[in-house]
C-alpha cells in the first residue's frame, strides 16, 4: 500500500506541475543524518547525485507498476527522478508546510522541492519505507526493466498466463506470485485478495493446479479491481492521501479485505502469506 491505482492517481494529480522548474530543494534531518551514518534512507544514492534535480524542469510524469517518475531536463540533458511511495509516502502541492493539515504528514516531511511557480512539492513519509533516486534511463533502472507489461498493454494477459504456466511457478501459491511485478506490475496485498475472491480462486492454491481459463479470469478480476479503485479515488486504509490531502473511497467497496464476512454472508478466513494478512472465503473460493 499504496498499490497501482493509488500511484496512478498521484501521478495524474502531479501532472499540474509539468513545465515548472525545480529551483531549489531541502532534505529533512532524517535524510541528512541517514547519509551521515552511511545509511540510504529516502534518497537511495549520494546526495551529490541527487543534487542534479536543482534547476531542472519537469517535462513529463510517468508510472510503471508502483513506481512513478518525473522526467527532468537540465541544460539540454534529460534524466529522471524515480519515486516509490513505500507504505505511507505521499506528495503534496502546497504554498507552505502549514497547508498540510494532517499533523503526521506535516511532521514527517522528507523532501521539499521549491518550484518556479512559487509553490512547493512536499514528499512526506510517516513510516519511511519510500525511496527516491536519480536515474538517467527509466528502461535501465533494474526494477522497471524487469517488469511485466502493464495491465493496459495488449500483451499483458498472454504474458500473465504464459509466465505462470511456464513451469517455473508450479509449486508457488497463487496469491504471493501475482504480487510479483515480473508477472503483473502493481498488484499488492489488498487488490490480490480482492481479485482472487472475484475470480473464486483460493489464495493458497498452487499455480500448477489452476487452469489457463481460470488464470484468464483472474487477470480480468485484477483489471476490474484496478479500474474500480481508480474510479473511487483509491483505497485509504490509514496513510494514503491524494496530492490535495484527500482520501479515497475504494475501501468502502471491498468484498473481503479487512472484513469478517464475504458478500454472500460466509465467514472469512485469514492467513499470513509472505508476511501479509490474506482474506478469503473457503465457500466462494476453491
Amino acid at each position: 500500500m499504496p498499490e497501482l491505482p493509488e500511484v496512478e492517481l498521484v501521478k495524474r494529480d502531479l501532472e499540474k506541475i509539468v513545465g515548472f522548474e525545480i529551483i531549489d530543494y531541502e532534505l529533512s534531518d532524517y535524510v541528512l543524518n541517514g547519509h551521515k551514518g552511511n545509511k540510504r534512507t529516502i534518497v537511495k544514492q549520494s546526495l551529490q547525485e541527487f543534487s542534479r534535480v536543482q534547476y531542472s524542469t519537469i517535462y513529463s510524469l510517468g508510472r510503471r507498476g508502483k513506481y512513478m517518475y518525473f522526467s527532468l531536463r537540465k541544460e539540454q540533458s534529460d534524466f529522471n527522478l524515480v519515486a516509490h511511495l513505500g507504505m505511507s509516502g505521499a506528495f503534496f502541492i502546497v504554498n507552505n508546510l502549514d497547508e498540510i493539515t494532517e499533523k503526521n504528514f506535516k511532521k514527517h516531511w522528507q523532501v521539499i522541492f521549491r518550484l518556479s511557480n512559487g509553490q512547493i512539492l512536499v514528499y512526506s513519509d510517516i513510516r519511511r519505507f519510500g525511496e527516491m533516486r536519480i536515474v538517467d534511463s527509466i528502461e535501465g533502472f533494474k526494477p522497471i526493466a524487469e517488469m511485466a507489461p502493464e495491465y493496459t498493454e495488449p500483451s499483458a494477459r498472454a504474458h500473465f498466463i504464459n509466465t505462470l504456466k511456464s513451469g517455473r511457478y508450479d509449486e508457488s501459491f497463487i496469491k504471493p506470485i501475482i504480487m510479483d511485478a515480473r508477472i503483473l506490475p502493481g498488484v499488492g496485498n489488498i487488490y490480490a485478495s480482492e481479485a482472487l475472491y472475484i475470480s473464486h480462486i483460493l489464495p493458497t492454491k498452487r499455480v500448477k493446479n489452476i487452469s489457463r481459463e481460470r488464470l484468464s479470469n483472474l487477470f480480468d478480476a485484477i483489471v476490474e479491481v484496478f479500474e474500480l479503485s481508480l474510479s473511487y479515488g483509491g483505497s485509504t486504509i490509514s496513510d494514503y492521501r491524494s496530492v490535495t490531502g484527500g482520501s479515497g473511497e475504494m475501501q468502502n467497496k471491498f468484498k473481503v479485505y479487512g472484513l469478517k464476512t464475504c458478500p454472500e454472508g460466509h465467514e472469512l478466513k485469514t492467513k499470513v502469506m509472505s508476511g501479509r494478512n490474506t482474506y478469503y472465503c473457503t465457500k466462494c473460493q476453491r
